[in-house]
């Protein structure tokens, strides 16, 4: 399903894709809030993930991976504006690094997904979410796919 709206988004409009990830398992993660290890995950690499993600897409010009570290995968796009983000990053410092990012350059109207909220094994997750939505306007939505989808009313 992401493939297809992946898809949609390269094919029907003049959107980039900006997709980043480690593509070499977990940073440092906080025992105290995040279930997870440094190191899970590392069964993986940019070739692998690269190949899945581009056969499923028509138009491969406008996708951009980013290897590294959230935040410092960010610099260099502090200029662009956002109409969706799907944060699947599982840990509490890496989802506030990266809603500290991504929402002050959210277009009204664009939505952010958070794709661990819900889950048992990603109780960072589900606890920055809150703490950073708890000062703004918009409402953290939960969807039974255990998601949290938020719609942004306005910067």
């Amino acid at each position: 399903m992401l493939a297809n709206l992946l898809n949609d988004k390269a094919v029907n409009t003049s959107s980039q894709l900006h997709l980043f990830d480690t593509f070499e398992g977990m940073p440092e993660t906080d025992p105290e809030k995040d279930l997870h290890e440094q190191g899970d995950f590392a069964d993986t690499s940019l070739e692998a993930v690269s190949e899945q993600v581009l056969k499923h897409l028509k138009d491969k010009t406008r996708i951009h991976f980013h290897k590294g570290f959230i935040p410092d995968t960010f610099a260099s796009l502090e200029d662009h504006k956002i109409s969706f983000a799907h944060i699947d990053v599982d840990i509490y410092k890496s989802i506030i690094d990266s809603c500290n990012f991504i929402y002050p350059r959210m277009q009204p109207g664009g939505f952010m997904v958070f794709d661990d909220y819900g889950f048992g094994s990603c109780p960072g997750a589900r606890s920055s979410v809150d703490e950073f939505f708890s000062d703004k306007p918009e409402q953290v939505v939960v969807l039974p796919t255990g998601q949290a989808l938020v719609i942004i009313s306005c910067n």
